[in-house]
């Protein structure tokens, strides 16, 4: 596109020192090819600019001319599907960021229940065992093997979350590049 341009403004550089050599008298009517007559004025050169941009036909033609002979048009068809995908995108990411916050207050909630234990209710008459405080130090046992597991299954939910959420940005950028490549 911008070669384009480049060749567009070569054009209209080459015509303006056309008209220049009209002007200064060193430019003949067949080398312009446009019936002008040697006595341009510089206010006729003024004039030609608006005229030329006033004539829907020439406009068209210039159009018509970017259109067909570059991939503009492909390029303008695609932005609309481009933007929608990027909206996606951005909604899906979204989503997955809120969903990466609830599991952390989880995890909060579940570290801070692991790290505060639940006292059983003693009856306060309740007969002593023969032998209670073996039982206590099984039962705490068992309480520390809970934890532990909880702990693991907590650190395997956040890693597992990690691992998409890596995968979804790694999906984004191909997604990106993709568009940039386009």
């Amino acid at each position: 596109m911008d070669t384009l341009l480049f060749q567009q403004s070569q054009s209209i550089d080459e015509i303006k020192n056309r008209l220049n050599c009209i002007e200064s008298g060193s430019g003949t009517n067949a080398g312009i090819g446009v019936g002008v007559s040697a006595g341009i004025t510089l206010d006729d050169i003024e004039n030609i600019k608006p005229a030329l941009m006033s004539d829907s036909e020439f406009v068209d033609g210039i159009v018509d001319n970017i259109m067909n002979n570059s991939n503009l048009s492909e390029i303008i068809e695609q932005i609309d599907a481009v933007q929608t995908e990027n909206r996606e995108l951005r909604e899906l990411l979204h989503a997955q960021q809120k969903t990466i916050n609830e599991m952390n207050i989880i995890l909060l909630k579940l570290f801070t229940q692991s790290a505060t234990p639940v006292p059983a209710a003693v009856p306060a008459a309740a007969p002593v065992p023969a032998a209670p405080v073996q039982e206590v130090q099984e039962v705490q046992e068992v309480q520390e093997v809970q934890e532990v597991q909880e702990v693991q299954e907590v650190q395997e939910v956040q890693e597992e979350v990690q691992d998409q959420v890596s995968a979804d940005q790694n999906q984004i950028q191909n997604v990106e590049l993709e568009i940039v490549d386009k």
